[in-house]
């Protein structure tokens, strides 16, 4: 009786499932395809789309047959992965070890964009739609940017604290910046920097700005590896990623006397009274500027970011609203007029973030990088023994690198044993030390001095570090098993592809000669000629060697001792048999007779004399001579082939279910 029960009690709860799925109570995930047992949701069918497409906003332009193609290639992928498995790919020592070798690789990868990339470029976006107008007081330091930044920087230091104490004491910006700061710009702008954002300034600069108020002053100097500076934040404000102007423009000419100064005045200020009561403004730049480029394009001088254009026009044209017209602006240039047309915001993240990358790689992910590390030597407790160090250093030979093979033999069995730095109850050794150094390529090559053997230290420390947190990878992110998995089944495809198709392509001699003489038609020679060539720069010195030519004199010495094309000496000036509509001078001595000599035709910036030696008609090309094409053709045709059949017979063994109505929703839910 109770089994009846429990089983009814199962019965209800399956079937109450299904009808609750059903009903829409319960979610099943939706699905663009089935392989096998296998189901690309939509989601994951969205993220790979997006991925392998340049990002989401790219991904989103991509049309529906795009998309359905790509589905196309993600089916026979899961098929193949598939087969792979079936096959017991996945159980072969051999790519069991190649998963295991690229484990850390692929983990330091992930860690690294989860932990250092993906949150700066995040910090560099939010930045990036705020822009920041500073000031600045530089102090060098010794040797400049290309000075050590671990050298004495005491005085450049105090000079900083004393430039700080001045304007604390109430001397005035200016004057305290014309006394102390090293910019030598600092004589026309007295340290104003203008308007700037995020990726503009070195990273501590940046970080500095961005962590004060308008007025805000700092209190200790920033080091940079420029020197030591005093910032102050002068405003922030919300950023416009381009401005698009109208202009009109008369040019001011470095002569003109202060009557056609005010002529040209009067002038614009007619033209602005016109604009203001509503005159076209197209139709006036074309009948007073002298602004040519945007006359052209009916007043309309294109878009322009912050700072491109003469400081007096960008802080207008920054501080307007669309369709706002200036008053006359005077720059170097002359008088102006600009009207506000359009302003571009700041770009949304998705649509940005390859541009973002490329940024944040040039100016500050070695920056972050090493902040990271600082903040894995601190939770793990990472603790350098200086003793250990100052051994390895004092008995380094300096005049070897460690490309010499016995340069370790300095130090002894005591000293290896010795603890050079540990972390998480972990030690390294100086032995194990020495011995990472000798076996990796990156360390080839350093010089065993003070600085080199801190160098290797310092990224030896960062290497075990990053490599401990890359082995708990999995602990701390979960989906790291998705990008496993995605490598994994990367690794799987190429095995089993090997084995089910370029294992199988038969490129033997008698495959090849098959397809040659079914295909021989295709493998043609063109109309080639052969012929030499004298090329000289001068007109003059190539009618004195045609006249010399017409002397007796013969071709291949006068090739040897006046030719000027590169490398063309040696070869007496023979360019072998080339396709006869190659250029211009192939074609002429293909119309000309084997020994004719020609006149000089001007060619490439010089002069050529051409010689005639061999002609050869267009010709079918010998097994032999479309071998190398022949045996490509074939290749790629049974490539094609056997990928076609194997795929068919996938499909056979297991059911593809495609479900257009879900991949129409790509996107557009």
């Amino acid at each position: 009786m109770k089994k009846n029960i429990v089983l009814a009690l199962l019965i209800f709860a399956i079937s109450g499932c299904a009808f609750l799925k059903n009903i829409g109570l319960v979610e099943e995930k939706e699905y663009v395809a089935k392989v096998g047992k296998e189901i690309i949701t939509l989601d994951e069918f969205e993220k790979s789309f997006a991925k392998n497409n340049g990002g989401i906003a790219k991904a989103k332009e991509k049309s529906f047959e795009d998309r359905k193609n790509y589905l196309d290639l993600l089916v026979k992928f899961k098929l193949k992965v598939l087969d792979a498995k079936s096959q017991k790919l996945d159980k072969d020592p051999n790519i069991q070890k190649e998963i295991k070798d690229y484990y850390t690789t692929l983990a330091l990868s992930y860690l690294t964009k989860r932990e250092v990339v993906d949150p700066g470029l995040r910090q560099l976006y939010e930045r990036r739609k705020e822009e920041i107008r500073a000031r600045h007081i530089l102090i060098e330091t010794p040797g400049g940017i290309h000075g050590d930044l671990s050298g004495d920087t005491t005085f450049a230091y105090k000079r900083a604290k004393s430039a700080i104490g001045k304007l604390n004491s109430g001397v005035p910006w200016d004057s305290v910046a014309l006394e102390y700061s090293d910019d030598p710009s600092v004589i026309f702008n007295r340290g104003d920097l203008y308007y700037f954002t995020a990726g503009m300034m070195v990273p501590e600069f940046e970080d500095a700005c961005y962590s004060m108020k308008i007025g805000e002053r700092t209190q200790e100097p920033v080091r940079t590896k420029f020197g030591y500076h005093i910032i102050e934040v002068l405003d922030r404000k919300p950023r416009v990623e381009m401005v698009r102007i109208s202009h009109l423009g008369k040019k001011v000419d470095r002569k003109a006397t202060p009557e056609d100064t005010l002529k040209l005045y009067n002038e614009m200020k007619a033209v602005l009274d016109s604009l203001r009561q509503g005159y076209d403004f197209g139709e006036l730049a074309k009948r007073h500027s002298d602004d040519k480029f945007s006359n052209e394009r009916n007043g309309d001088a294109g878009y322009y970011g912050r700072g491109q254009a003469y400081r007096e026009i960008d802080e207008f044209i920054f501080n307007a609203k669309v369709g706002d017209i200036s008053d006359i602006i005077r720059t170097r240039w002359g008088y102006h007029i600009v009207k506000v047309t359009e302003i571009v915001p700041v770009k949304p993240f998705d649509e940005m973030v390859d541009e973002l990358n490329r940024l944040y790689q040039s100016y500050r992910l070695e920056y972050d990088f090493k902040k990271y590390v600082e903040k894995l030597k601190k939770e793990y407790n990472f603790k350098l023994n200086q003793q250990t160090l100052d051994i390895f250093i004092s008995k380094a030979d300096t005049s070897k690198t460690t490309s010499h093979s016995n340069w370790d033999s300095v130090y002894t069995k005591e000293d290896r044993e010795k603890v050079l730095f540990e972390y998480a109850n972990q030690k390294i050794t100086l032995d194990s030390a020495i011995k990472i150094i000798k076996r990796s390529t990156e360390f080839s090559g350093r010089k065993l001095d003070r600085s080199g053997i801190n160098g290797m230290i310092d990224r030896l420390g960062e290497m075990k570090l990053t490599e401990y947190r890359a082995r708990n990878v999995e602990k701390v992110y979960p989906e790291f098993k998705n990008e496993l998995k995605e490598f994994v089944d990367g690794i799987l495809l190429y095995h089993i592809e090997q084995k089910m198709v370029w294992d199988r392509v038969d490129l033997s001699e008698g495959k090849l000669k098959e397809f040659y003489e079914k295909n021989k038609e295709n493998y043609r020679f063109p109309d080639r000629v052969r012929f030499s060539e004298i090329w000289v720069k001068s007109e003059s010195l190539a009618k004195d060697i045609y006249s010399q030519l017409g002397k007796g004199v013969p071709f291949d010495s006068l090739v040897v001792k006046y030719t000027e094309r590169a490398g063309m000496k040696e070869k007496k000036g023979d360019w072998g048999l080339v396709d006869a509509s190659e250029n211009e001078i192939a074609w002429k001595a293909w119309n000309m007779k084997v020994n004719e000599i020609s006149e000089p035709v001007k060619f490439q910036g010089g002069y050529s004399i051409i010689k005639v030696t061999g002609k050869e008609p267009s010709r079918i090309k010998t097994f032999e001579e479309a071998f190398s094409e022949v045996a490509s053709a074939v290749q790629e045709q049974e490539l094609k082939r056997l990928e076609k059949e194997w795929v068919e017979s996938l499909k056979k063994k297991y059911k593809v279910v495609i479900n257009e109505r879900a991949l129409e929703k790509v996107f557009n839910r």
